[in-house]
Parts: C-alpha cells; sequence; structure tokens
C-alpha cells in the first residue's frame, strides 16, 4: 500500500491579486505564512500588465484598483486565471470589492464539477465577501432578557469599513446592503469610512501620514454608528499590517478596555480561513 505525501495531501489555493502590483502581492505572503498551515499551500497570480481583448475591446491592466468599475475591468485583465481551475482546489480573489472574478470562478468551477464529478470540491471566495461573513460571525448573538418571562433578544452590535478613497465609500456600502439582502440597510451594518487614500498611494505616502488617516476614519465610524460596533473590516488588500492604526482609533473613541475588544477583520486573513475551512469540510 503506497503513503500519500505530505504535498499530495496539502490544499492548494491560488491567490489572486487583480491588479498589476507585484508589490501588492509580495504583501500579501507574509501574512498568509503567518496563519502557519502546516496542510496548506498558496501560490500566487498577480494580473498580467498587458492589455485584453474582450468581444472586440480592449481593457489596458490596472495597477490600483479605485473603482467599483476599475473592479470590473480588472476582472478581464484576469481571464487567464480561468485556465489554472484544474490545478487547485480553491482561489481567493484578494480584491476588497463586489469583484466579479469571484461570481466568474463559481461559474466555471461548477461546469468543472458537472464534468468531473468525482474530483475534489472547489471553492471560491473574495476578501470582501469573506470579511463581512466574519463579521457577521464575531458580532452576531443573542442573550437573556426578563420582562415578566423569560425571553431573549438579539445583541445590538455592529460592523463597519475603514477603506482607502472616497469613491468606495457608495461603492461598499450598496456591496454590503446586497450581500445582506437589507434594502434599507441592517442596524448590524455601521456604514464605510474612507482614508481619502488610492490602495497605491498607502505604499507611497508617508507611514505616519497613512496611519493618522486610518484613524481618524476609524474614529468617524465609531462616532458616527447608531449602534456598538463590534467588528472593523480592514477594506483593502493594502492595508494589511496596519491593523494597529484601527486599533488606535477604537481606543480614542472607546476607551482602552473596550477599544481592544473590537475585533479587526483582515480579509485575506478571513478568506483564507474560509477556503482552508471548506475544503477540509467538504461543503
Amino acid at each position: 500500500m503506497t503513503m500519500s505525501t505530505n504535498a499530495e495531501r496539502a490544499i492548494r489555493i491560488l491567490v489572486i491579486n487583480p491588479n498589476t502590483s507585484t508589490h501588492m502581492t509580495d504583501g500579501l505572503k507574509p501574512i498568509l505564512e503567518r496563519l502557519n498551515y502546516s496542510d496548506v499551500k498558496f501560490e500566487y497570480f498577480t494580473a498580467p500588465n498587458e492589455p485584453v481583448t474582450v468581444d472586440g475591446r480592449t481593457y489596458e491592466p490596472i495597477s490600483s484598483i479605485n473603482s467599483g468599475e476599475e473592479s470590473a475591468q480588472s476582472a478581464l485583465n484576469c481571464w487567464s486565471v480561468l485556465d489554472r481551475i484544474s490545478q487547485y482546489d480553491a482561489f481567493l480573489v484578494a480584491c476588497y470589492s463586489a469583484h466579479p472574478l469571484v461570481g466568474v470562478l463559481r461559474k466555471h468551477i461548477r461546469e468543472f464539477e458537472n464534468t468531473h464529478p468525482s474530483s475534489r470540491k472547489k471553492y471560491v471566495t473574495g476578501i470582501f465577501e469573506a470579511s463581512v461573513t466574519a463579521s457577521l460571525s464575531l458580532i452576531s448573538a443573542f442573550d437573556f432578557v426578563t420582562m415578566g418571562e423569560l425571553d431573549k433578544k438579539e445583541v445590538e452590535e455592529s460592523f463597519g469599513i475603514v477603506t482607502t478613497g472616497s469613491a468606495w465609500k457608495a461603492e461598499l456600502t450598496k456591496a454590503v446592503t446586497q450581500t445582506l439582502g437589507t434594502g434599507h440597510g441592517s442596524s448590524r451594518f455601521a456604514g464605510v469610512e474612507t482614508t481619502g487614500l488610492t490602495a497605491g498611494q498607502l505604499h507611497t505616502t508617508p507611514p505616519e501620514a497613512v496611519k493618522q488617516r486610518i484613524i481618524d476614519a476609524t474614529q468617524k465610524l465609531l462616532r458616527e454608528s447608531a449602534v456598538p460596533v463590534g467588528a472593523i473590516c480592514m477594506g483593502c488588500a493594502g492595508m494589511a499590517g496596519m491593523e494597529e492604526a484601527v486599533r488606535e482609533g477604537c481606543i480614542r473613541v472607546y476607551g482602552d478596555i473596550r477599544g481592544h475588544q473590537v475585533r479587526i477583520v483582515d480579509g485575506v486573513v478571513a478568506g483564507a480561513g474560509t477556503l482552508v475551512n471548506s475544503c477540509k469540510a467538504g461543503f
């Protein structure tokens, strides 16, 4: 009987950066390495730095995705990744937006599974979807309430997003609303606040200036929320490693103890966890 090797048992996940910045891709690697998955192999794909033509129209590559339109365009620039579906168990789209590549990959994965019914199931998520799901799991709960009779009530707590450029405020608010299925918003969602910097500027602006902008955006999010905020999503892959600034904003508004209790969710980490759990559970 032949024993399987660790490499054969390893879960292979392709992390997709849909912009052309290799610097941003490199920034994701230590974050995922720190998770210390012994049975998971992460590989990386950066959008090619060349135009792509679809249906007779040419789309230029994007070095920094700064709007919903550019998010959609970047999906076309990554079309070649569809040729790799057979090679991986899961795919993580590392752009904090309602990124179309997630849906495109899911569609092609289903087609692959239809023609390869005995193959291992495959999964895909985006860092936006993963962070929202993780945040909801961190804040959602019920508690006892006694008002004459024993009853229960939902704990009032919300989550919000701190992100980059101002264009993302409306874009991400709409995306969360659609994800939650609430046409008029939700008490669970505290909203979106922005730093005013693009993803690229996060790494070219002096670090102290970036930190202050993140602190300011975090403070505004907490102060304007009608419901206490229990979790904050870092709304850009380029914000990876900047949790300290978000934490500082929480402490300035909520104080030291409560400020340290707010959960800060990195979408890249949340996405990796979601995919690993899905692969191991075989959902």
